[in-house]
């Protein structure tokens, strides 16, 4: 089946929330697989809390099994430049080649999606596919599109997107839930001491990374 690109993420609607608490947590887990009898059971640590609404309402719109799932939770709040836009520049796709759903929301200087009328393919190559994702949607400003502030947008691997640029500095909180049935172990990820640690963690290259380390 060809794999088309391009696709709009879906908004579930406003969350609002007004983080003031500088931070950066990077894929954070807070739900490993379970298997019954064991419970469903979210584990948060205390500064990741806040972020509970807009966790809860992604899992109440996935009408999905999620005991296989691991669930991981990115937050970022920093202070954005032109410079320093907080998220690694470049048209990418979250989850490429994998059926992993993210959820992202920010509080302002929304994420930047490409939109385009007609879908396209890219190289099924983790690194190939990015050179050809900027060709093809940086100077497509046509079809270009930021979402309003604080609302939630799903995400699936066909939605192809960008950190927007900075045109004013200043506070911005990212987050990002990622629902992956793939064990997420980079090392530089942020540590649940609550949850078991991956006995097998890759490095990080200097390029764009996947967060499966496997599959970098």
């Amino acid at each position: 089946m060809r794999e088309l690109y391009g696709k709009q993420p879906l908004s579930l609607g406003l969350v609002d929330l007004d983080p003031k608490e500088m931070m950066f947590w990077l894929y954070c887990p807070i739900k490993v697989p379970t298997v019954a009898p064991k419970k469903f059971e979210l584990h948060y640590p205390a500064n990741l809390a806040q972020f509970e609404p807009i966790v809860d309402r992604a899992i109440r719109s996935l009408a999905i099994d999620l005991d296989p799932y691991y669930i991981y939770l990115t937050a970022k709040t920093l202070w954005v430049t032109a410079d320093n836009p907080g998220n690694r520049p470049g048209w990418h796709s979250d989850g490429f080649m994998t059926d992993d759903l993210n959820f992202i929301w920010s509080n302002c200087n929304g994420t930047l999606f490409w939109e385009p009328e007609e879908k396209v393919e890219f190289t099924l190559d983790h690194h190939a596919s990015l050179a050809e994702m900027d060709a093809a949607a940086e100077h497509d400003v046509a079809h270009h599109r930021v979402y309003p502030d604080k609302h939630l947008l799903i995400l699936d691997q066909y939605v192809i997107h960008r950190v927007a640029d900075v045109k004013q500095s200043g506070m911005r909180t990212f987050v990002k839930v990622s629902f992956s049935r793939h064990k997420y172990n980079l090392v530089g990820n942020s540590i649940n001491h609550a949850l078991p640690l991956p006995a097998d963690y890759v490095d990080r290259s200097a390029e764009r990374n996947h967060p499966i380390g496997s599959a970098a």
